[in-house]
């Protein structure tokens, strides 16, 4: 819906969080493991314009468990928003 809408992918961690999923450390994770996505899984991501080889870092942030929970209690509050 994001790129449908006209917007772009996120390239770093907190840009986009969707749901209480940070797109961005999705992202970072998809490219660190892009050996062992199957080809389809691959061919997905690159229709979406996931570049494994943009140069960029393809390792996903490691957050501490306060940061986590500021982050889920924030997902919560947008949901209970809603």
């Amino acid at each position: 819906m994001r790129l449908k809408a006209g917007g772009t992918l996120p390239t770093k961690p907190g840009e986009v969080i969707v749901q209480g999923e940070d797109l961005g450390v999705w992202i970072a994770g998809q490219k660190a493991g892009w050996e062992k996505l199957k080809p389809t899984q691959q061919y997905l991501l690159e229709t979406l314009g996931v570049d494994p080889d943009d140069g960029q870092e393809s390792r996903p942030v490691r957050r501490s468990q306060d940061e986590l929970w500021e982050r889920n209690m924030a997902a919560a509050r947008q949901f209970h928003a809603r």
